[in-house]
């Protein structure tokens, strides 16, 4: 909506005159709508506020429907008419599978192969048309030197791509090189810490005292020797007179 505008539909919220707008735009009576509009608390701030307090007529609806309304229904147009030519330039990119361009210059060319063949034929009445055939050859140059830089352009894209991949493959392998020297090795490790020391450290920066040693496991207790009182053949008895 035009920012200059000062009626009283012009000063309604956006949210509201783009109901408005819409209910329009589906044929709903004016009598309605004013109704609608007089009834909303959004609408009744407004007027209150800056028409002293008169409600909204059907003469502003008609002036809105001149202004306002016209032009949100070219702005829907304009966004209707890009939302249609970006499906259908979808629509052709996946039918083409290639650049449409050089389908377009194939189809070109075959036509320019017929007219020229009828330009040198018997339908011109045996007579070589000159003037038309150099035409065609400029216009025929013309393709051939867009073909030309489309091929070069491919030939320098695909240039770069291994270009690439082979910079890539020369920064991996000068990079395990660097990781197998032991002066990298170290640098690369100075700042490492063990789970062990990262626990110490963050003890130490709360101020906690460090963690007690780990009791040694306590060793298995030593056999019983084998008590005096036994032997392999039985238990040892006092000597009996016999």
């Amino acid at each position: 909506m035009n920012i200059t505008r000062n009626g009283k539909i012009a000063r309604l919220p956006k949210a509201v005159r783009d109901e408005l707008n819409r209910r329009l735009s589906d044929g709903e009576p004016g009598k309605e709508l004013v109704a609608w509009l007089n009834g909303l608390p959004e609408v009744q701030s407004v007027v209150a506020a800056e028409f002293g307090g008169r409600a909204v007529r059907e003469q502003n609806l008609s002036e809105w429907k001149s202004g306002g309304y016209r032009e949100w229904l070219q702005q829907q147009e304009a966004l209707e008419l890009v939302r249609c030519l970006s499906a259908e330039a979808q629509e052709v990119k996946e039918a083409a599978g290639e650049p449409l361009t050089e389908k377009l210059g194939l189809w070109l060319v075959a036509r320019y192969a017929v007219a020229s063949r009828k330009l040198a034929g018997k339908d011109n009445d045996g007579e070589i048309d000159w003037p038309r055939l150099r035409e065609f050859c400029s216009d025929v140059v013309a393709l051939r030197r867009g073909d030309h830089s489309a091929a070069r352009l491919k030939i320098e894209q695909e240039r770069l791509e291994r270009e690439r991949q082979k910079t890539e493959e020369e920064v991996v392998e000068h990079f395990k090189r660097w990781a197998q020297n032991p002066a990298i090795k170290d640098c690369l490790c100075d700042k490492y810490l063990s789970p062990k020391e990262r626990a110490a450290r963050t003890r130490e920066i709360y101020g906690l005292p460090p963690e007690p040693a780990a009791e040694a496991a306590p060793t298995a207790p030593e056999s019983d020797p084998v008590k005096p009182s036994q032997t392999e053949s039985g238990p040892i008895r006092p000597n009996q007179t016999e």
